[in-house]
């Protein structure tokens, strides 16, 4: 079973291309499967380099308290 990761959006860049923050790493993932304009701040589900989603910050945060203390957490 693969999972999506939660993040927030820390910047964006070329190419509809956005820095995302995980826990304690940062990663690079691709607008293109999405029509919403996202930027800095919003919370994102993430799955294979592509950003599948936007989420309220709610949503981002029950997701994260789901997959427990070792999870990407650190919000």
């Amino acid at each position: 079973m693969c999972l999506g990761t939660v993040g927030q959006i820390t910047g964006t860049g070329p190419d509809r291309y956005v820095a995302v923050r995980t826990g304690d790493r940062d990663i690079t993932a691709s607008l293109l499967a999405v029509d919403d304009e996202l930027g800095p701040g919003d919370w994102v589900l993430v799955h294979s380099g592509l950003v599948l989603s936007r989420l309220t910050k709610k949503e981002a945060l029950d997701a994260l308290d789901l997959r427990g203390p070792t999870s990407e957490g650190a919000r």
